[in-house]
């Protein structure tokens, strides 16, 4: 009887981390569709409302989702204070403190930390595309990892499942 149930406990610990890991990666794609989502807003209020970043970045303060919200308010309000900071270097590291639990990838991470860098030109409408290039850099990792997704899932849960297996037959 303790015997079956260890069996069943070691089972269920395997499949138990098989779908801790394919919800991760579940996660990295909601995080990513997040991401678009703050770049097309970013995109959209300095082409059609002609708002600078520290003002985008209050607005997004507002009407994001609970993970980058405090960044961006932070954001704004340092570049409010005008203690001489550079926009980029606060972007960076509001963001960077913000964005290290989340689980992605390092190139996936700089799309979002590294948009200020584009943006020092004055023309909105360079800047629109300087955006719109980070925009389909985004766009297409999303459809990668989409598309990755459904095989990878059925690989890990294959994977605990039969090391499941294979620890309990090493243990009898």
């Amino acid at each position: 009887m303790l015997k079956l149930a260890g069996i069943i406990l070691l089972m269920i610990g395997c499949v138990g981390l098989g779908v801790s890991k394919v919800s991760e990666e579940k996660r990295r794609i909601n995080e990513l569709r997040a991401i678009r989502r703050i770049i097309f807003r970013i995109q959209s209020e300095m082409t059609y409302g002609k708002r600078t970043l520290p003002e985008i970045c209050l607005i997004l303060s507002k009407c994001i989702e609970d993970t980058y919200k405090q960044a961006f308010l932070e954001i704004y309000n340092k570049f409010k204070e005008n203690d001489g900071s550079i926009l980029e270097d606060i972007w960076k590291a509001k963001l960077e403190i913000c964005m290290k639990e989340l689980p992605l990838k390092e190139e996936e991470k700089t799309v979002l930390i590294g948009l200020p860098e584009h943006l020092g030109i004055l023309d909105e409408t360079i800047q629109a595309k300087n955006i719109g290039q980070s925009l389909d850099m985004i766009e297409e990792r999303i459809k990668s990892t989409e598309h990755e997704y459904e095989g990878k899932s059925r690989v890990i849960m294959s994977i605990s499942v039969m090391a499941g297996l294979f620890i309990i037959i090493l243990l009898l």
